[in-house]
């Protein structure tokens, strides 16, 4: 062999040792992850963690959201890791037929409140409402009066809230003054406002059965209409994060009513998570509710989001509506759609809209 021939093997082998291929973050062992720059055994215990417990890595970036890795350490690493997805990563999800029902077994209507949640679901038996959004002004009734009454309802079944921030309660004892409902059912966070004190006494001063919700509580809206809560943390660090959420369930068809959930609660839901068919999206398309394994893993048909035209905050966020996009959702929002109304048998359904911007 000469003496050239022998140079370039003997440089390439130095080379492949002084600059390793990248580290694939979805197969490196722990002893793999310690190597980099920066990476002690906690931290390569906690990506560990996360890809076998949450998700495995689609993007670089997805390593922010593992505890104890920054934006200074992911920059320390960048070159020196790289992402192949497994194909076991991709959840298959039951798309069911997007048409007109020939016999609608229920009806939810994403109302149009402003910047708040307010979600009616009817059957031929029962109507329920999820969140009442914010207050009205003065002697005017709260908004989701006058778009129930749009909506064709005169009689409300039962109100259940997610947490008590006053664009989720805002109307609820309106429509249990208007509406001859005598039910309430509270997820039982602790919150001092004036506006969720005054609806405990209204509600403790007339014959309003009041009821605590737990997890895993299960009600029958009829018609095989069944709604149930899958979280609810009380004990968590916000009131966002605490809120109750719903599940809502019909044959192929289902609906998740998550309230404000932030990404620690997000989470922990995406361990168990499974495919719905619609979503409300988590805090008004907020920034603080992005969190990419859970919406991969939810993967819905369309995603819903709650929120009002022009408000202070910026909801919902770009890159929140993007993300939800790039899973093939129809995307829809109460600021440029007004009232969303969505009809189902549980094995096809519809929507129309009051509103088109």
């Amino acid at each position: 062999m000469s003496r050239g021939m022998n140079f370039l093997l003997t440089s390439m082998i130095l080379s492949s040792l002084l600059d390793p291929p990248p580290m694939d973050l979805n197969t490196a062992s722990a002893w793999e992850l310690t190597s980099l720059k920066g990476v002690g055994e906690a931290t390569a215990e906690s990506i560990i963690w996360y890809r076998e417990n949450v998700s495995f890595f689609f993007t670089i970036e997805e390593l922010l959201f593992v505890p104890g890795v920054g934006e200074s350490l992911l920059e320390d690493i960048r070159s020196s890791v790289s992402v192949q997805i497994p194909e076991s990563s991709f959840h298959e999800r039951v798309l069911i037929a997007e048409h007109i029902p020939d016999d609608t077994t229920l009806t939810a209507v994403f109302l149009d409140v402003g910047n708040g949640d307010a979600v009616l679901l009817q059957t031929a038996e029962q109507t329920w409402l999820v969140d009442s959004g914010p207050p009205g002004e003065g002697a005017i009734r709260a908004p989701v009066v006058q778009r129930l009454r749009e909506a064709g309802i005169d009689t409300v079944t039962a109100v259940a809230f997610t947490h008590p921030h006053a664009d989720h309660i805002g109307g609820c004892q309106d429509v249990l003054e208007v509406f001859n409902c005598t039910r309430l059912i509270d997820p039982g966070i602790f919150h001092s406002s004036t506006i969720y004190e005054a609806l405990l006494e209204y509600v403790f001063e007339t014959e309003c059965q009041y009821t605590v919700a737990e997890p895993d509580d299960r009600w029958d809206l009829g018609g095989g209409v069944e709604m149930l809560v899958v979280s609810l943390e009380r004990n968590a660090g916000s009131l966002n994060e605490a809120s109750a959420v719903f599940l809502v369930t019909l044959k192929d068809f289902s609906l998740l009513i998550t309230g404000d959930i932030e990404n620690e609660s997000i989470m922990r839901m995406t361990m168990e998570q499974m495919p719905v068919t619609v979503m409300k999206v988590p805090h008004h398309g907020s920034l603080t509710s992005l969190f990419p394994p859970w919406i991969r893993k939810t993967s819905p048909q369309a995603a819903v989001f709650c929120c009002g035209r022009g408000n202070p905050f910026g909801h919902p966020d770009r890159r929140v509506v993007e993300a939800w996009e790039s899973t093939g959702a129809r995307i829809l929002r109460t600021d440029r759609n007004g009232n969303i109304f969505l009809y189902t048998d549980g094995e096809s359904m519809a929507f129309t809209l009051s509103m088109q911007l």
